[in-house]
């Protein structure tokens, strides 16, 4: 695929092989994320969309564009419709997990209405880490355990089933004062509607996030500059991958334990805050 020009101020450079547009075809999930750090100084963002093919995330189509609105995403959906329709393929994915961006995930539902928009866990815990930097309890969030303990089990309420969601939170808001509990107020504002929870609840959800490396954020950080470098080994992505999928394992064992009662609902939180992202 090659350049889709919109108008003089739009223009949309679309990547892809044949290969990549049947691999996604072929894929039920599926997913998508956009960088603003690395694009040449005429675009405004790379966009990516990822294929989940045994057990792997594995790129099949970049986009270089001027905008991210609705439109834009419109036309670079459009144009892989089309070019899958030219190889005699379509789309139909079952699920596809993307950050919460307020025009990508209408422009999802409207040209591919069949398959569930699952919100990035990982962009979900960095929205909260925003929020909690910008309330001013950034520094007392490594001195102060018990603000610590609450942030983290608050994200990790993301692991609740959607009705106990309500409850985890309730039980972490109480006794909260000052800032903590605008924090609170914040979670239950922006997070909790009935549109937006269901995008990041992840209960039983086996693919949480599109930065699948980034479970472990030290490493992965450290991990991203030597990849732009060529420093990279295989050695170490595999190590990241067996974290990330002994941590895939913690949940599902502390899911059962909570489900079949063994845990209560606080010490279910308590064991998942420390799997929960740590601020960047």
């Amino acid at each position: 695929m090659g350049a889709i020009d919109l108008s003089a101020s739009r223009h949309i450079l679309v990547f892809a092989t044949g290969y990549n547009i049947r691999l996604l075809a072929a894929s039920r999930t599926w997913g998508m994320d956009g960088t603003f750090k690395i694009v040449p100084q005429w675009y405004q963002q790379l966009f990516t969309i990822h294929s989940f093919a045994a057990a792997k995330l594995v790129p099949a189509v970049c986009c270089l564009c001027t905008d991210k609105d609705i439109g834009t995403y419109g036309f670079k959906f459009q144009a892989l419709i089309s070019r899958a329709a030219a190889l005699e393929v379509g789309f139909n994915p079952d699920t596809n997990i993307c950050d919460f961006e307020t025009a990508l995930i209408p422009a999802i539902q409207g040209y591919f209405p069949n398959t569930r928009v699952q919100g990035c866990y990982f962009h979900f815990c960095k929205a909260v880490h925003r929020k909690v930097g910008e309330l001013g309890l950034k520094t007392r969030y490594p001195q102060h355990e018990e603000t610590r303990r609450k942030i983290r089990m608050l994200l990790a309420t993301a692991f609740l089933p959607v009705p106990h969601v309500n409850t985890g939170v309730s039980l972490l808001e109480a006794g909260t004062m000052g800032t903590l509990a605008a924090l609170f107020q914040y979670f239950r504002q922006e997070w909790m509607t009935d549109e937006r929870l269901p995008l990041w609840n992840v209960h039983n959800v086996n693919i949480r996030t599109n930065n699948h490396l980034e479970a472990e954020q030290g490493v992965m950080h450290t991990l991203s500059q030597q990849v732009l470098s060529g420093n990279v080994t295989v050695g170490d992505l595999r190590r990241v991958n067996k974290v990330y999928a002994q941590k895939q394992r913690q949940v599902a064992r502390y899911t059962g334990e909570y489900t079949n009662g063994r845990r209560t609902l606080e010490q279910f939180l308590e064991a998942l805050m420390y799997i929960t992202p740590e601020p960047i």
